[in-house]
């Protein structure tokens, strides 16, 4: 019988990758061989991340499947404190593309086996020489493990040009960072049933990427700005809803400022009521309108909060100290 995973082999890479973003917080996250963005629809959930990334040789699964990385109707009614932008770009790992220099994280989830050997040697040097990376994570099958596979005779999938065992790939990955000035980790996803653990290794082998501080090893194949091109087709670009966008902010704050200027007519009239000795057993079905001096008011705290664009707290007094507070936040920066 061969091996089944739980959580299945696929969502196991993912989590690998998201946990890594919780642990080193990236602010620059570009995924190669995004396919149907499914770990980008994953990754935008995490805040830390500002700019977000993909790269995929299909364009039309790319069409097909971006749209879903679009802002939700909550992105818009809870706004995030930082930007956050999502490019997906056709085009091929293999080519340099300056948009992509200098990014924070760098993954490569089960794509290098699909390149020819030849192209393998382009994609190193493209990802770890030209875009130079903070980190890569790069994962691939592990030809150890395929054994287990009894259905399977050759290569787990018919577009695969090669699998790598565990020696393989660790000569490969070595190689890449005598290069390039990277150290790597090696670890994986997929245990193997217990008596095959130490013998064959993880079902998906990972190497863990981490540029070096100062590099000590750079050869003919680095590269200079006289090289920026743009060799990649930008398919889809959006910007979310931020509240570093003062026309997002002052919309936020309008909003805040009339639930609180309701709630409180709603109080005044409760507690005159109680006053006069009638009896309430609710809230007005209509608001109170707010008279001159109270909409001064509000907007004079709202102009307020719009020019100190910092992490505060709003309270509302009827003359006997705080009664209700409502937090509204933006980093400042």
């Amino acid at each position: 019988m061969d091996p089944t995973f739980s959580p299945a082999l696929h969502r196991q890479r993912h989590e690998f990758v998201i946990n890594f973003v919780k642990s080193n917080q990236p602010k620059k996250v570009v995924d190669l061989g995004c396919g149907e963005c499914s770990l980008l629809k994953q990754l935008k959930f995490h805040h830390e991340i500002e700019l977000l990334a993909g790269v995929d040789i299909d364009r039309a699964v790319l069409e097909k499947k971006m749209r879903r990385l679009a802002p939700l109707a909550t992105d818009y009614l809870q706004p995030r404190n930082d930007r956050l932008r999502i490019d997906v770009y056709h085009g091929s790992v293999t080519q340099k593309d300056a948009r992509l220099k200098g990014f924070d994280l760098v993954t490569s989830i089960e794509l290098i086996e699909h390149l020819s050997l030849a192209d393998v040697k382009l994609f190193s040097e493209v990802v770890f020489g030209y875009m130079s990376p903070v980190a890569v994570i790069v994962s691939t099958p592990n030809a150890d493990f395929n054994p287990l596979f009894r259905r399977i005779s050759g290569f787990r999938h018919s577009d695969h040009k090669f699998e790598w065992s565990r020696a393989e790939f660790k000569s490969w990955a070595l190689k890449v960072c005598l290069d390039y000035g990277f150290e790597v980790e090696f670890t994986g996803v997929g245990q193997a049933p217990p008596g095959y653990r130490e013998n064959v290794g993880f079902c998906s082998q990972i190497g863990v990427f981490h540029r070096l501080g100062v590099r000590e090893v750079c050869n003919h194949l680095c590269f200079n700005d006289a090289e920026d091109v743009s060799s990649y087709t930008l398919l889809y670009s959006k910007v979310y809803p931020s509240l570093r966008d003062n026309n997002i902010l002052r919309r936020v704050l309008v909003s805040r400022v009339l639930h609180w200027a309701e709630k409180l007519g709603r109080r005044w009239v409760e507690e005159k009521s109680e006053g006069e000795g009638e009896e309430r057993h609710g809230a007005p079905e209509t608001p109170l309108p707010l008279d001159e001096k109270q909409t001064a008011a509000c907007g004079a705290a709202m102009k307020s909060l719009v020019e100190h664009q910092e992490v505060g707290e709003l309270f509302w007094a009827d003359g006997k100290g705080p009664q209700e507070s409502c937090k509204l936040g933006r980093r400042s920066g």
